[in-house]
C-alpha cells in the first residue's frame, strides 16, 4: 500500500566541471559532487524552516540575505548537524538523503554529458523513495539547473517511474534565497561534500548517523552492476 504524498527538497555541492588537476576555484574543478535531498511530509516544512532561522538569527542577518553553505563557520555547521537527530527523534518521518560521486572515476560519456550524470544520480537517490508514494512534490535548487534541463530531469524521472509504479511527480524548482527548505539542503549538501573534498569530519559524523548515503564510483573496467557502490 503506497504512502501519501511528499516533498522533496533537492540541491548540490561541488561542481560538475572536469579540471580535476588544478585546485577548486582556483582555475579547477571540485574532485567530488553531491547531491542531498531532504524528504518530508506534505506540509512540515516549518521543521526545517526553523533551523534555518536560527542560523540567521545567531548572525543579526536579515533572511533577504540569503546564508550559504560555503560561508559558514565549522561551528555553525556543527550546530546545524546537531539539528538532524533533534528532527529525527520528534519527526522520523523526515528523512535526509545525499550521494557523493568521486569524480576522476567518472567514464567518458558521462564526462560529456554532465546533466547526464546529474539526472542519474538524482534517479540513484531517489527514485526508488519516490515509488513508495502515491504522488511527489519535487523541488530542485532552480539556480543548479540550467532552464533547457529542469524539463528534461522531469521526464526523465517520470519515464522512469512509469516502468515501475503510477507515482504522480510534479517538479517545481525553485530559488533557494525563496525558500528556507532548500537553503537548510543547501548546508546539509556542504556538509556532505566537504567531509569528501577537504576531511572537513566533524559536522559530517554528528549528522552521518541519520543519514542515507550513497556514493559513485564510475569508470571503466567497472561493469554497469558496480556503478553504484555504498559503504
Amino acid at each position: 500500500m503506497w504512502a501519501h504524498g511528499v516533498t522533496i527538497y533537492l540541491d548540490e555541492s561541488g561542481c560538475l566541471g572536469w579540471k580535476l588537476t588544478e585546485p577548486y576555484l582556483r582555475g579547477g574543478s571540485s574532485q567530488y559532487f553531491t547531491l542531498a535531498a531532504v524528504v518530508i511530509p506534505d506540509g512540515r516544512e516549518s521543521v526545517l524552516n526553523r533551523v534555518v532561522r536560527g542560523l540567521y538569527k545567531k548572525r543579526g542577518r536579515a533572511a533577504k540575505n540569503e546564508l550559504k553553505s560555503v560561508v559558514l563557520s565549522r561551528g555553525e555547521h556543527e550546530r546545524f548537524a546537531l539539528a538532524l537527530p533533534e528532527i529525527h527523534e520528534k519527526h522520523p518521518d523526515i528523512r535526509f538523503m545525499a550521494i557523493t560521486v568521486r569524480k576522476e572515476n567518472v567514464n567518458g560519456a558521462f564526462r560529456r554529458n554532465p546533466n547526464g550524470l546529474y539526472n542519474f544520480m538524482v534517479k540513484c537517490l531517489l527514485l526508488d523513495l519516490m515509488r513508495e508514494h502515491e504522488s511527489v512534490c519535487f523541488i530542485p535548487d532552480k539556480r543548479s539547473m540550467k532552464v533547457e534541463y529542469k524539463h528534461g530531469l522531469h521526464e526523465y524521472l517520470s519515464t522512469e517511474l512509469a516502468s515501475i509504479c503510477d507515482t504522480a511527480l510534479q517538479t517545481t524548482p525553485w530559488k533557494s534565497k525563496d525558500c528556507l527548505p532548500l537553503q537548510f539542503v543547501d548546508i546539509l549538501a556542504g556538509v556532505v561534500w566537504a567531509h569528501h573534498e577537504y576531511g572537513n569530519a566533524s559536522a559530517y559524523w554528528l549528522a552521518e548517523p541519520y543519514l542515507t548515503e550513497k556514493h559513485l564510483f564510475i569508470g571503466n573496467p567497472v561493469r554497469h552492476e558496480q556503478l553504484i557502490e555504498l559503504y
